[in-house]
């Protein structure tokens, strides 16, 4: 990811409602689906900024893992010291030593997203619980993949059938940010009209909404995670599951 997202990332995450949104799924996964037993041991894949140890403190014992340098600083500067600097194909965890392995818009950075997916289910013990994002959809590819170095948009079926290659159970697959979809298809369609160079491709982020739309479609996101405890949405700019590794 380019350094400058991770800045961005950095300076927005704890009140963008996109990360609110994010937050909230995850929270209202790990209620569900994973037993009440405390403290957990929560292993946060491609921690990025480390904002799960702000919003899941509550919830166990976070350690956190990402190759980038500036990742690990920037978690730094939060007072974070539980990151290691490691390669997610190569995890420098034992095996079976987490309750909860999150993966939030990770798979995506990585070429071989399988293995990595092989290596989660590694160091998951028996039962234990993965909560995976990632974005959805190829027809909505655009520079602000370019700037994440992404490698790909999923659809569910996808998803699905390489996580369960890996050998997970899932329990709960939904798109997400459905109401944004055309939106941001829109959006990102005028963006790629730029043609800007890859290397000075920048994130949605970049372009900042108006406070009342700001309010907007966070209220939106709050009452699509309201649905989404009932039903699965059947498109969405995001794509997230709830997979288990089998006793």
């Amino acid at each position: 990811m380019n350094t400058a997202e991770f800045d961005r990332m950095f300076a927005i995450e704890e009140t963008h409602w996109w990360y609110q949104g994010r937050r909230a799924l995850v929270r209202a996964a790990l209620d569900r689906y994973v037993d009440s037993k405390r403290p957990l041991q929560i292993l946060d894949l491609a921690c990025a900024t480390g904002m799960s140890f702000r919003f899941l403190a509550d919830y166990g014992d976070i350690r956190g893992v990402d190759i980038s340098e500036e990742t690990i600083r920037l978690c730094g500067e939060r007072g974070i010291d539980r990151i290691v600097r490691g390669d997610a194909l190569q995890l420098p965890f034992q095996d079976g030593g987490f309750d909860v392995v999150l993966a939030l818009d990770a798979f995506e950075h990585f070429e071989d997203d399988v293995a990595a997916m092989r290596e989660v289910y590694r160091v998951l013990r028996p039962g234990g619980t993965l909560v995976a994002t990632v974005p959805a959809f190829m027809a909505l590819w655009s520079p602000h993949d370019e700037a994440y170095h992404h490698f790909r948009r999923y659809r569910r079926p996808q998803l699905r059938g390489r996580l369960e290659e890996a050998g997970f159970v899932t329990q709960r697959m939904s798109y997400s940010s459905m109401a944004h979809f055309v939106p941001v298809w829109a959006m990102r369609k005028l963006r790629a009209l730029s043609s800007k160079p890859v290397e000075e491709a920048t994130s949605d982020f970049a372009v900042p909404l108006p406070g009342p739309m700001e309010w907007l479609a966070g209220l939106i996101t709050r009452t699509e995670i309201a649905i989404e405890k009932r039903v699965n949405l059947p498109f969405g700019v995001s794509l997230y599951g709830v997979l288990r590794k089998p006793d």
